[in-house]
């Protein structure tokens, strides 16, 4: 997923930040380590770039930039801040491992955003997934709350998503491992926070294929998390079903900014980098052929889904 970038991750307390002024970066590895921040720089594999002095401040024009994140609605979320539009990257050290989501891990990552900037405070969530993303799947629910919101609120700032940043949302991605577990899940949860069916018609990308009008898509009660199994039972991943599998959702606060952030770049990239189905033609075609079949066996689909659930979409009990 990352083939176009590489991280220097280093382990050592912040004692200084070191500015340069004209060297060229170039032949960047990979060093893991096991904190949950790193040091970082990014550069492309072909292209090299000067590190000029850190001087952002100036140019990031919020008031009380980054509240605290439990208190920021996500339709609240201000997305008028003013980037600095560089691809400079900065170090930053920090050889304390806090939990993903927990309130001190909110504030380092805000401490990184108001610093170095949004992009590299992404960048840094995206090093800490990469080598603690369990913490995601046994986590408490305020923390994953927390982290979410945390997430998008960066994209928000941003202001668009990258591929990098695209095919990161495989990563986050938290549903249950198959049909019969999330049906068994719902009956355990407060019904306003059970799993969602999608209808057929809001199913369409996710019903391609042999047997695809069989499919079923949900989505999480907070709409961050979709989950898509086929007829069997399965759940479809990158791994076994990359066109029709479920994907991790950004914008979620209006339809215009999850349209902005998650469908463009789907239609761009497709939902993930070993996807044979990449660019809006390629993808607006498989699904009208997936229409045509699902028409076909229309009948037989409201059956097994009302056979299943006792309805079409909703909140499964």
């Amino acid at each position: 997923m990352f083939k176009n970038f590489f991280f220097i991750i280093i382990t050592t307390v912040v004692v200084s930040l070191s500015v340069y002024n004209s060297k060229q970066v170039s032949n960047i590895n990979i060093s893991p380590i096991k904190t949950s921040y790193a040091t970082f720089k990014i550069k492309t594999l072909n292209t090299s770039y000067k590190i000029k002095t850190l001087d952002t401040k100036s140019k990031i024009k919020v008031s009380d930039p980054f509240n605290d994140i439990r208190a920021i609605p996500v339709s609240n979320i201000n997305k008028d801040i003013e980037l600095v539009k560089s691809d400079d990257q900065y170090d930053y050290l920090n050889t304390t491992h806090l939990i993903l989501g927990s309130v001190e891990y909110i504030k380092e990552i805000q401490n990184i955003a108001k610093e170095y900037g949004n992009k590299n405070a992404f960048f840094a969530i995206m090093i800490d997934v990469d080598q603690n993303g369990n913490e995601l799947d046994n986590n408490e629910p305020n923390n994953i709350s927390r982290f979410k919101k945390l997430v998008s609120l960066l994209i928000y700032k941003i202001g668009y998503v990258d591929m990098q940043a695209h095919y990161f949302k495989n990563k986050l991605n938290r549903v249950p491992n198959t049909l019969e577990e999330l049906i068994h899940l719902n009956k355990m949860l407060p019904v306003n926070k059970r799993w969602i069916l999608l209808s057929v018609a809001g199913s369409g990308y996710h019903m391609q294929g042999v047997d695809g009008e069989y499919n079923l898509k949900f989505e999480s009660y907070d709409y961050y998390d979709e989950a898509v199994y086929n007829k069997k039972g399965i759940l479809l991943t990158e791994n076994n079903d990359p066109i029709n599998m479920g994907a991790y959702n950004y914008g979620v606060s209006s339809r215009k900014d999850h349209i902005r952030f998650d469908q463009y770049p789907y239609l761009l990239w497709g939902n993930s980098a070993n996807s044979l189905e990449k660019g809006s033609y390629a993808i607006n075609k498989g699904v009208e052929l997936g229409l045509i079949n699902y028409k076909k066996h229309a009948a037989s689909v409201y059956l097994y889904r009302q056979n299943l659930f006792g309805m079409q979409q909703g909140r499964v009990i």
